[in-house]
């Protein structure tokens, strides 16, 4: 099948080489005793030719007001080719001076239909002509030349698709209206010329020059008022292009920009590379229209050419044009003519637009420049756009900033209290996920002693926290990932690690979603918790709700709630330690009589609250006086410490409470002890300091010390503190006026004797 490039070639070589063979065979019908009468006629006729004007898209055929006149005095179809060809080239010399193939076949073409038209003269004429045969003659030649040309006339408009096809219609209607309206002239003409010669027949033909001159008058108003219609349609489509970039997904965008530019210019094909700020990319393709290439190929194009790595060119700079093959990047096969234009303003170049058409006005110097100023239109709309992208990413960056600060501030300003170190941790762990956005959060404390790290609070890890709470997990495991290659700012991240073993810290995957920045499975993040050079802990998150890996914004904000968090443990841990001294006797190391009150008030409490028993021990060692008069308060004080360790060996470490209630006095709290036992502690504490003895420093003696124990049991020997302590003092008075060395508890009746139990 023959393509439509080359079939339009064909007939344009078709035309001419048929014109020049109808010649040819009809030059000895050109009689030499007429060369005068062709002479004027050929003058006549490129006067015509001279005179023909657009109007209405199509030009008026004045020269029919010469030639079939010609045709019909002359009598020769060689003869009117040859005045039709020599007058046409005449002018188009003369406007032109060169000669295309494009031109030779409109010359061609008009020679070849005016000497069809003076055949089928020669085939009908009659020997005896009266004015009315004259002029059916001339109307009968008028349309003849009139199917014939146009024939020829559609035929090249269509296979070389030079106009819209729907246009071709009123093309037609256009031409067969004007030469009907020339057809009186002709008549006029052919009537004078047998009486008055060439002179009758100009005056007859000086009507066309008139025609002509109106035609060219309303020529150039219908030219302003395209012009003004043009412009408008342009205005018109540019607010439009504001409205595509402003509104409307970006998947339809650039098909409503084709359809905008579509109302300006003949576009079959379009293709916008826009140049992204994605790495992977760089730019992005889109396509509308008949396109026939691929996105592979535009962007190989566009990599070949370093269109994106180039100097950006100016705002208004030509557009470059190709046609047929010779255009660099085809972008469909029924396009022959392509314009191309740089996106640039005076700021960046966002991209080239490339536009295709099947007619040549897509060429013509009005429209190339309309298309340069749509270019910059689109390359400034481009430009807004990706500036209002920045500023809205930025001013979203700011308000999560500022929001991320906020949310630290209020954190630290919480975390100023003076929280228990467990509550503090909770605190901590819980700030982080919920403020900086991960679902997965874990702090561990550094024992330096052991060079471990500990587990001591979480947020997101309830479903594997029973086994993981109080994990020691030797500070290798974590640290070894702990390089210079791994470090963010002043923390570590790590995207793959090959081990799955302990240092899995959280036990469940990280999300999972696909891009280059996707949190994974095997990714953690390690915040240390620095107080100057001393390493105090870790903070390890993970799962963060983006689904994306923290970017180094984040990773600051983490620090700077480390820090406050550091500064938090620090303040607490002195808090508490503190607190610790201050419910402390500085002798023994046990807790002192304030401390043992607040503590007995709320373990009678939580004992109401459970409805469990409590008992209380008072103790007292016995004839501790004399010992201090004999040997001296420090042998004293070493004693009191002796005893204390001893208490301590018989009582629970983490449930039960041992005070000095003053001097040699001290106090136990049992908590969820009922008498019975609380007995047999105090037996039991009894009995070891029974069965120890002291040796004083620098003396030879041995010392055996005892003491006396009473206790009472809530509720069922008190009601409420201050009788749970007097009735166990007052127990502990009986078992002194007992004998000492004695264990009594609160009798039933008051005239009861104590219960003892001596050795």
């Amino acid at each position: 099948m023959i393509s439509r490039p080359r079939a339009f070639r064909l007939l344009q070589i078709g035309t001419c080489g048929a014109a020049a063979a109808l010649f040819l065979i009809e030059a000895r019908t050109i009689a030499v005793d007429r060369l005068g009468e062709i002479l004027f006629f050929t003058l006549i006729a490129a006067l015509a030719f001279r005179l023909r004007v657009r109007y209405a898209g199509n030009f008026l055929g004045l020269e029919a007001a010469a030639l079939v006149p010609a045709i019909l005095i002359l009598r020769s179809p060689g003869a009117a080719m040859a005045i039709c060809a020599v007058a046409d080239l005449a002018v188009k010399l003369l406007r032109r001076r060169r000669l295309s193939l494009a031109s030779l076949f409109d010359l061609s073409q008009l020679a070849l239909s005016y000497g069809v038209a003076a055949l089928f003269f020669q085939a009908v004429r009659v020997s005896t002509q009266g004015p009315m045969a004259l002029a059916a003659e001339a109307a009968a030649v008028l349309l003849v030349f009139y199917f014939v040309n146009t024939l020829f006339v559609f035929a090249y408009l269509e296979i070389g698709r030079l106009v819209p096809r729907e246009r071709l219609l009123g093309m037609g209607l256009f031409q067969l209206v004007a030469l009907l309206l020339l057809s009186p002239m002709v008549a006029l003409e052919i009537l004078v010329y047998p009486y008055y010669g060439i002179l009758g027949l100009l005056l007859a033909f000086f009507p066309v020059v008139l025609a002509s001159l109106v035609v060219r008058n309303f020529s150039s108003f219908e030219r302003k008022y395209e012009q003004v219609a043009r412009e408008n349609r342009e205005l018109d489509a540019l607010r439009e292009l504001s409205n595509v970039f402003a509104v409307g997904g970006r998947g339809d965008r650039y098909a409503r920009l084709f359809e905008v530019l579509r109302k300006v210019f003949p576009l079959e094909a379009m293709a916008v590379i826009e140049w992204v700020d994605d790495p992977p990319l760089d730019f992005a393709v889109h396509f509308a229209g008949e396109v026939t290439v691929s996105r592979n190929a535009v962007a190989d194009w566009v990599r070949s050419n370093r269109f994106d790595q180039n100097p950006p060119t100016p705002p208004g700079s030509p557009a470059q044009l190709a046609s047929g093959e010779q255009r660099p990047l085809p972008l469909s096969g029924n396009c022959k003519y392509q314009v191309t234009a740089r996106l640039t303003t005076f700021e960046l170049e966002t991209g080239v637009l490339i536009v295709e058409s099947p007619f040549p006005a897509l060429h013509d110097r009005s429209t190339v420049a309309s298309l340069t100023l749509f270019a910059e239109q689109i390359a400034l709309l481009l430009q807004d756009r990706t500036i209002r992208a920045q500023i809205q990413e930025l001013s979203e960056k700011n308000r999560e900033r500022a929001e991320t600060l906020n949310q630290i501030l209020e954190i630290s300003n919480e975390l100023k209290k003076h929280l228990t170190l467990d509550t503090l941790f909770q605190s901590i762990v819980t700030g982080v996920g919920r403020s900086l956005g991960f679902d997965a959060v874990l702090l561990s404390l550094y024992e330096s002693g052991s060079d471990q790290f500990t587990h001591r609070a979480q947020s997101g890890l309830d479903r594997t926290w029973g086994e993981m709470q109080g994990r020691e997990i030797a500070a290798r495991e974590i640290t070894q990932y702990w390089t210079d290659r791994n470090r963010v700012s002043k923390s570590y991240h790590v995207r793959h690690r090959e081990s799955r073993d302990e240092e899995e810290l959280f036990g469940v995957p990280g999300p999972r979603r696909p891009g280059p920045s996707a949190w994974l499975s095997t990714e953690t993040l390690w915040i240390p918790l620095v107080a100057g050079e001393t390493l105090v802990g870790c903070l390890t998150v993970g799962a963060p709700r983006s689904g994306l890996s923290p970017t180094v914004e984040t990773i600051h904000a983490l620090e700077i709630f480390a820090n406050q968090a550091v500064t938090a443990i620090e303040n607490a841990r002195s808090y508490a330690d503190a607190r610790e001294q201050s419910a402390r006797d500085g002798l023994t190391g046990v807790y002192n009589h304030r401390h043992f009150q607040e503590s007995l008030q709320k373990e009678i409490g939580r004992a109401e609250r459970r409805a469990r028993p409590l008992t209380v021990l008072m103790l007292d060692i016995d004839d501790f006086k004399a010992i201090n008069d004999r040997y001296g308060h420090p042998v004293g004080d070493a004693i009191l410490q002796r005893i204390v360790a001893e208490i301590r060996s018989e009582i629970r470490g983490d449930m039960d409470l041992l005070a000095r209630y003053g001097g040699e006095e001290f106090a136990v709290i049992l908590p969820e002890t009922p008498a019975e036992e609380g007995a047999e502690v105090a037996e039991r504490i009894r009995r070891r300091i029974d069965e120890r003895l002291f040796r004083p420093p620098d003396s030879n003696d041995i010392l055996r010390v005892t003491v006396s124990i009473g206790l009472a049991t809530y509720p069922i020997d008190a009601a409420s503190k201050k009788e749970v302590i007097d009735k166990a003092d007052a127990a502990l008075y009986r078992a002194k006026r007992g004998g000492k060395n004695a264990v009594a508890t609160t009798p039933g009746d008051a005239d009861e004797g104590p219960t003892t139990v001596t050795h």
